[in-house]
């Protein structure tokens, strides 16, 4: 197994009680990071109320973490953003200021994927950040290219639309805006999914990759969360890439900002530097659950150093869901899934360095600390100390009713 060092800063919040995972995971130039919330070190919220602060705390969190990993800032490549809407901020303004907190970062900054949700971890918190960094074995800063399309809707400085450093390439959350900021097919996210799948594979080819270089999608739909409405969009996208494809995450939301959009779509690619593209291997384990409908993506793909596995839910063979309303029973059958894709790679949980999970409280917005913490110590009686990097976020729903957890790792060999 490659080496690793797991980052717990001894001035850092830890959950009650404690249980195995790092703020932050080092092995080879990669480092990933834990999703970072405005917690003093009584786990009282900082900035009630007042998502600015709340998002200047967390950022804060996020580059300590950094530093104790000997990064810095300049060193992101990937951030991912969950925020609770209010009146005082729009989503452009919530990059802006998340960028202002970052500082200077250069030309080439990372890419950046802003997701609203309607509850966090736990009653008051209004801002989740995590990211993955990247930085030589050396400890040399690593060589950065970035790209945008002039055609579609622009980020603040200093996020990219899409960054290159050596094999990895890596995107912001892409919407159907166009460079005025409209939406375009506004209601349609069947319509919205060939735009921003369009636009994934064009941004990749700014950079030499292509759509069929991508290992990994992450897709947020404005969708009502049962498979009828799911599977029209998801058949557009996956008709994008070729089989077998990357493995996939796709969550549901009940909104997205701004007004009219209906998809927010990360990938993560890899391309060798060589301009060749890169061998992968992939598993779909015996007896392993499946979609509704037939789609491209597998279970779990590894190429280079890393293993990307699709979003794992409760679902049996014939896609109906397990154990209805036992979000435990759930939770075990996912990590179940996990184990065997891993198992099939000839790895186990010690190799995972991100675990992210996604899990549904119903209509009630239910998101107290119990619910949050029951579903973590399901997840990590898995790991030993000190374990990967997390993050949790909970949702009024999934993509298919009375599916009540997502969980999607990244492991590296």
């Amino acid at each position: 197994m490659l080496p690793r060092t797991h980052i717990n800063p001894p001035s850092h919040w830890v959950t009650e009680p404690k249980l195995p995972y790092s703020q932050a995971v080092r092995c080879g130039e990669l480092i990933f990071t834990t999703g970072q919330v405005a917690l003093d070190t009584n786990l009282t919220v900082i900035a009630a109320t007042d998502l600015r602060g709340q998002i200047h705390a967390a950022v804060d969190d996020l580059c300590g973490v950094l530093d104790a990993a000997d990064t810095k800032p300049t060193d992101l490549v990937q951030l991912r953003a969950f925020y609770i809407p209010t009146n005082t901020l729009t989503s452009d303004e919530i990059m802006e200021w998340i960028g202002q907190c970052l500082g200077f970062l250069g030309a080439a900054g990372p890419t950046i994927t802003l997701v609203p949700v309607e509850i966090l971890m736990s009653p008051g918190v209004l801002f989740e950040i995590e990211g993955v960094a990247m930085r030589g074995q050396r400890g040399q800063s690593l060589d950065r290219t970035a790209a945008s399309d002039p055609h579609w809707y622009g980020l603040p400085s200093p996020f990219s639309h899409i960054l290159r450093v050596g094999q990895m390439l890596f995107t912001s959350g892409i919407t159907a805006r166009n460079r005025a900021g409209m939406v375009l097919s506004p209601g349609d996210l069947t319509g919205q999914s060939h735009a921003v799948l369009q636009r994934l594979d064009g941004l990749l080819r700014q950079l030499g990759s292509d759509i069929r270089d991508v290992v990994k999608t992450n897709v947020f739909n404005v969708e009502l969360g049962n498979a009828q409405d799911w599977s029209a969009p998801a058949l557009a996208r996956a008709s994008y890439y070729p089989e077998p494809g990357p493995a996939a995450t796709g969550i549901s939301l009940r909104t997205a900002e701004p007004r009219d959009v209906m998809i927010i779509n990360d990938v993560i690619a890899m391309r060798g530097e060589d301009g060749q593209r890169m061998a992968r291997s992939y598993v779909w384990p015996n007896n392993h659950w499946d979609w509704p409908v037939h789609l491209p993506y597998r279970h779990g793909i590894r190429c280079g150093d890393l293993v990307f596995l699709g979003g794992q839910v409760p679902l049996n063979q014939d896609a109906s869901v397990a154990y209805k309303g036992d979000m435990a029973a759930q939770t075990e059958l996912s990590m179940e899934y996990i184990r065997r894709v891993l198992h099939e790679f000839g790895l186990d949980f010690t190799h995972v360095v991100r675990i992210n999970t996604f899990y549904a409280t119903g209509d009630t917005g239910d998101a107290d600390e119990s619910l949050w913490k029951r579903n973590l110590h399901a997840r990590f009686t898995h790991f030993v100390s000190p374990g990967p990097t997390t993050t949790g976020i909970p949702l009024p729903y999934l993509a298919y009713a009375e599916m009540n957890i997502e969980i999607d790792v990244i492991a590296m060999v």
